[in-house]
């Protein structure tokens, strides 16, 4: 019975770090991080957001884990979605710069000074989407 369960926690810790690798190997191929710190002209703090995605990483999955539960109600809630969304909002941004689909899009649409423009309408829509999916459909 003990050997299972040793070959069960073996299997899920290298599952887990399977997966944790292959999301910050695919972070560092594409370069979303530095392109993010260039973006915000904060270079100097890169290797901070690195080490801050990692420990985001696994202190989001502790907390899958081992279900821990903060009794603070709802204001940490909204910081913590408010967070969150910054989060994938900005690692959206630094990814479609990345691999250049804005550019893309300017010069078809000939877009000269309008793609603030079009990134707060992406980021609008996708937050209008996120509301309207979890709050009003489910």
């Amino acid at each position: 019975m003990w050997i299972r369960s040793f070959f069960l926690i073996f299997y899920g810790l290298c599952a887990g770090g399977l997966i944790a690798a292959s999301f910050l190997a695919f972070l560092s191929m594409l370069g979303v991080i530095p392109r993010l710190a260039g973006l915000t002209k904060s270079m100097k703090n890169a290797r901070m957001y690195e080490s801050f995605v990692a420990l985001g990483g696994i202190l989001g999955t502790l907390v899958f884990l081992y279900r821990w539960q903060i009794k603070a109600g709802y204001p940490l809630l909204v910081l913590y979605g408010l967070f969150g969304g910054i989060f994938v909002g900005c690692m959206i941004g630094a990814l479609a710069e990345t691999i250049k689909s804005l550019p893309i899009f300017s010069r078809r649409l000939n877009l000269r000074s309008g793609i603030p423009y079009v990134i707060y309408g992406i980021a609008f829509g996708k937050m209008l989407g996120c509301w309207l999916y979890f709050y009003i459909f489910s």
